[in-house]
């Protein structure tokens, strides 16, 4: 290895951390929002105000992922037209990005208040109940608010690619703690319940958007927009949505894995058992956050590498990203499985022994295949950002689709225990696909070393890429 790779790597290494280390505190942060939320109404509200908000949360979930794609889609478009040297193309992008937000902040709630009572119908509430009446207001706020949940959802992917980590980390920090005072305000002081917790929500989503999106039209943004560069242009919308397409599946997976393994628990198990999975879920979450944060903060990296056609640069990148998630892995697999009685004890406390022993058991079990749980979200983060965007999408796809039948057919085999192996079993089977398309990128990476392109030359687009362009 020659002494310029050597201090290419350096310097890479240096702007890896420099853009993964904000990325992961912004990510752990705005996780914090709803977790906030929970921990006011289940001190102001009770029981009924809880089971409200984990009632419609699924539909939440369902905004989310679509906020989620837009944003994944808009921030691998910049960067890779960025690396590719198209600033037009890459302000042309966030312009797109920025009308599909607010689009689906109008079309969003008009259909969500169409049809507020059947969604609340078809999630098995009672009509007329307490929680009925929380649920409805959560909702229907939550669901009026759209857009500032899916502009401030979109801030740090924005920020991010316009090379301002440390500006997101910030914004989305402030929204945090804005959130905790509103709260405590409005439901401890104010007495307005699950009403006051939405408001709360969406005044501290809307200053985060404000401030962040506003940012653009700076003159400390590189993507500075002036208003008459706000002209859409509708052809190039379906490429950017299909870049962000696996988030979107990604988010339905993680409801979908909630909502069966919640049902199939209270068929082989009991109701401490769906408890301790819920200590499971906590440990997860708390991991995949962690983790996301570390491959969203090197998107941009990966993007600009892809779109200059660095490969070099790239296949570093890939390598030690990939390196960081398996160690991560490897310590919360050793500390679960290791300490799981310590663990489990931080959510359930030691008076209920039942309890604990359930949690014990679904930390075990379900978590048994965690290093590559984050090797798969990871890796689908990993090709959406090198506009490898179908391989991310049939990996998505694909865990949906072994999910399903291992849900319903282990625990015939094992009762309770089969459906905590259900995810573990479905991420074994997913990551040797997953390894050998990641494997083949790596050989394609370092086949392009040489020759390297003649300067002047742009590198090689995905088909749907190229469509896009020419279009």
């Amino acid at each position: 290895m020659s002494a310029h790779v050597r201090l290419r790597q350096r310097a890479m290494t240096r702007r890896f951390w420099r853009h993964a280390l904000p990325s992961i505190m912004a990510m752990l942060v705005s996780g914090a929002y709803y977790l906030i939320d929970g921990i006011f109404v289940g001190h102001y509200v009770g029981a009924a105000g809880l089971a409200g908000i984990n009632l419609v949360y699924p539909v939440i979930m369902v905004l989310i992922g679509l906020a989620a794609m837009v944003s994944m889609g808009t921030a691998t478009a910049i960067s890779f037209q960025q690396g590719a040297r198209q600033p037009g193309l890459a302000r042309q992008a966030l312009v797109n990005g920025l009308w599909l937000l607010g689009l689906l902040g109008t079309v969003a709630p008009l259909l969500l208040h169409h049809w507020h009572t059947d969604i609340l119908l078809a999630l098995g509430i009672q009509q007329g109940s307490d929680t009925w009446r929380q649920a409805s207001d959560y909702l229907g706020w939550i669901g009026a608010g759209t857009l500032l949940l899916a502009s401030n959802l979109a801030v740090p992917y924005l920020l991010r690619n316009d090379g301002r980590p440390r500006l997101a980390m910030v914004l989305v920090s402030g929204g945090a703690l804005l959130n905790i005072l509103l709260n405590y305000i409005m439901i401890g002081r104010l007495g307005l319940g699950l009403v006051g917790t939405a408001q709360a929500t969406l005044i501290s989503e809307g200053v985060v958007s404000l401030l962040g999106l506003g940012y653009f039209f700076t003159r400390h943004a590189r993507l500075r927009l002036g208003w008459h560069q706000l002209l859409p242009r509708v052809r190039l919308m379906p490429g950017l949505l299909f870049s962000g397409l696996p988030s979107l599946i990604a988010q339905f997976n993680l409801g979908m894995l909630l909502l069966l393994h919640n049902l199939q628990l209270m068929v082989y198990g009991s109701v401490k058992d769906l408890a301790g999975f819920t200590v499971a879920g906590y440990t997860e979450a708390v991991f995949i956050v962690i983790l996301q944060g570390l491959a969203f903060g090197i998107q941009p990296l990966i993007s600009q590498a892809a779109g200059a056609g660095r490969h070099r640069d790239l296949s570093f990148l890939m390598a030690m990203g990939l390196k960081v998630a398996l160690l991560y892995g490897v310590a919360v697999w050793l500390l679960v499985q290791l300490l799981p009685q310590p663990v489990a004890m931080l959510y359930t406390g030691s008076q209920d022994g039942e309890l604990l022993a359930a949690a014990v058991r679904s930390l075990t079990l379900n978590l048994a295949a965690i290093p590559l749980e984050g090797i798969i979200m990871f890796g689908i983060v990993l090709l959406q950002s090198m506009t490898r965007t179908r391989q991310a999408l049939l990996i998505s796809v694909a865990k949906t689709l072994l999910l399903l039948p291992l849900i319903f057919w282990l625990p015939l085999q094992w009762g309770r225990d089969g459906v905590l192996l259900a995810q573990p079993a479905t991420v074994l089977l997913l990551t040797p696909p997953l390894c050998w398309l990641l494997w083949r990128e790596w050989r394609r990476l370092k086949g392009a070393y040489a020759p390297q392109a003649r300067p002047g030359t742009r590198p090689s687009l995905p088909r749907h890429q190229q469509l896009i362009e020419h279009s």
